[in-house]
């Protein structure tokens, strides 16, 4: 941004003037401030450590269907920082501040994302208790977030260009608003299913150790991430003239920092650790048994899948996928090596453990079939 009339090049998106904040504006910046050269590096160095973290996690729990989209979301960070830190130095050059805003908006809505398939499997693990059926989480949100990612990448890349004329910049700056307002509106209905489904729990007596650390995390997580939300959308619409925008202590403290909280915080308390290793097991409605069920996969007819990915017309007819009303039975091979299973001939989970304990650990593999068929029959199993 050259010489000219400042106003003219940064657009007509906002009442306010810019003669408000000349004591902050930088000549030839299309920041319009000159951006901090420590902090960049700082986060991307620990946004990067983080997402590795993220990703032995995830190896190591098995969550691959879970907590995938964290070190993505970490990485999308890892990437803005360093695209911002290319770009403090180079204040003229409009593609850097094109490409590091756009990676820093798309970021928070992937660890959103995270938290809907950690609710989804949350759901999934008590399904009855749940207010909707578990995989409809998933699509539902799922499909709300890559909506909302279309929205801000197509919308920040008009908005930010300063060679755009105002009436692009005004187009770019309705989409992106739009994707925050849809962002809040479905992460409050994300944080409302989560508090019906944690009251029921808690009323069932079902809430144990392991599901009360995720159900908090997921609380804290949300907080963040609403908040960051809040000061994003205060930011839109108070214009790229306005105190938000023009002042670079806002994004250190309302975006930066909370979500380098969020994905500590994940790492801190890593889902994974707190729900069984496959995926497909849930609890049975003794509060007791841990049974296999289905999985999120879609029992729709392929071209429905096709024609309503998000399950749309689910939301209005009566769910039929009650898998936890028709359990499945469960044999002694199953049961072994599931914490709280037991077999169909009504073996109990500490027998079931017991027993897999006792194996030797020389046994190899048709030592160990062997070995629990013969255990199986002592404790009552088929």
């Amino acid at each position: 941004m050259g010489g000219g009339s400042i106003a003219g090049q940064q657009g007509t998106l906002a009442i306010t003037t810019v003669s408000d904040n000349y004591d902050n504006y930088v000549e030839g910046s299309v920041w319009f401030y000159q951006p901090n050269k420590i902090a960049p590096p700082i986060f991307a160095g620990l946004f990067l450590a983080s997402a590795v973290v993220h990703a032995y996690q995830t190896w190591l729990y098995k969550s691959w269907k879970m907590t995938l989209l964290v070190p993505w979301g970490a990485a999308l960070m890892v990437a803005g920082f360093a695209i911002r830190e290319a770009g403090a130095y180079h204040i003229s050059n409009v593609k850097l501040l094109i490409a590091s805003t756009v990676l820093l908006l798309s970021g928070p809505p992937v660890f959103a994302g995270a938290n809907y398939f950690i609710l989804g499997r949350s759901l999934y693990y008590i399904p009855w208790l749940s207010p909707v059926y578990p995989g409809r989480v998933v699509t539902t949100f799922i499909g709300i977030d890559v909506i909302i990612e279309v929205l801000i990448g197509n919308g920040a890349a008009k908005v930010v260009d300063t060679t755009n004329d105002p009436s692009q910049r005004r187009a770019g700056e309705i989409l992106v608003k739009t994707a925050l307002i849809l962002q809040a509106i479905s992460f409050t209905a994300y944080i409302t299913l989560l508090a019906i489904w944690h009251t029921r729990v808690k009323r069932a007596g079902l809430l144990s150790n392991n599901l009360r650390t995720v159900v908090w995390v997921l609380y804290a997580s949300s907080i963040l991430i609403l908040i960051r939300c809040i000061y994003r959308v205060v930011e839109f619409f108070e214009g790229y003239t306005g105190q938000v925008y023009t002042r670079e202590a806002y994004f250190w403290v309302f975006d930066a920092s909370l979500m380098l909280v969020d994905t500590y915080l994940l790492n801190a308390f890593h889902p994974g650790k707190y729900f069984p290793r496959k995926s497909k097991i849930y609890l049975a409605r003794d509060g007791e048994t841990e049974l296999k069920g289905p999985g999120w996969r879609d029992p729709r007819i392929w071209y429905w899948q096709i024609v309503d990915p998000f399950d749309v017309a689910g939301l209005f007819v009566k769910e039929k996928n009650d898998f936890w009303n028709h359990p499945p039975v469960q044999d002694a091979e199953t049961a072994v090596g599931t914490e709280f299973t037991k077999t169909k001939a009504g073996a109990t989970a500490a027998e079931v453990v017991s027993a897999k304990a006792r194996e030797p650990a020389w046994l190899g593999p048709l030592g160990r079939v062997l070995w629990r068929k013969i255990n199986g029959r002592r404790t009552g199993a088929a």
